[in-house]
């Protein structure tokens, strides 16, 4: 008898742990300290690299659209100069997949506590007609969300943040990058949108600079989002 109370007791004993785990990983809260302290370490690590990316990439990119500008101003642009504005738009384009690639794998790399040089930035551009149509299918989804009442457009937004982060890190395929960043922000939603409005304010503060804070505050904050994916990543 006694022994049979024991088993009984050990196996309630087990199912409330059970079920503790099961809960405390349902409401598992992001722990923003550790995860802004984690970014701000692996922006300063990587500080010259990231600053000195931003900033050739804003040059590059500021050519383009002025050059853009320019032939636009033409008042009958002939056949040859509407196909090189075509070709300075598309070039505005892979300028803009290729940047958002290297400050995520540098992200990521530099929340992982790695020290890194200009060209690994680089190591992931294979990617880029992944990313643009996560790009793509993302805002299309988010768009027709914020058509239907608003709360499934805002619901995306947040939900499919991390998707670029999951596309670079784990090298999947963009449909299964945005299904399983949906699938990880949901059971803590509000927690990373508490963390994307703190990343907001991060890279707003570069503005106030004139503007030229954001070649500082813009890597930082990508860094803290990468510190806050791999935490959710982890505690999933």
């Amino acid at each position: 008898m006694v022994r049979a109370v024991s088993v009984a007791t050990a196996t309630l004993d087990g199912r409330a742990a059970v079920l503790r785990i099961d809960r405390n990983k349902v409401s598992f809260p992001m722990q923003y300290g550790s995860i802004i302290q984690n970014g701000a370490r692996g922006f300063g690590r990587n500080a010259v690299v990231l600053i000195g990316f931003s900033i050739l990439y804003a040059i590059v990119l500021g050519l383009l659209v002025l050059a853009d500008l320019r032939l636009t101003e033409v008042p009958t642009p002939s056949a040859g100069v509407v196909g090189l504005i075509c070709l300075i738009k598309l070039l505005q384009v892979a300028v803009h997949l290729v940047g958002n690639l290297a400050l995520i794998n540098g992200g990521l790399m530099a929340a992982r506590g790695q020290t890194f040089k200009f060209g690994q930035l680089f190591s992931e551009t294979r990617q880029l007609f992944n990313l643009l149509g996560l790009h793509v299918f993302a805002a299309v989804a988010i768009f027709l969300g914020l058509l239907a009442f608003g709360i499934p457009g805002i619901y995306l937004s947040v939900g499919y943040w991390f998707a670029a982060f999951v596309l670079v890190d784990r090298k999947v395929a963009f449909l299964d990058a945005m299904s399983g960043a949906r699938r990880m922000v949901t059971p803590h939603w509000f927690d990373v949108a508490v963390l994307l409005l703190v990343i907001g304010v991060i890279s707003a503060v570069g503005v106030f600079a004139f503007g030229v804070g954001l070649f500082a505050t813009v890597p930082l904050a990508v860094c803290i989002g990468a510190s806050g994916y791999l935490q959710l990543g982890h505690s999933n």
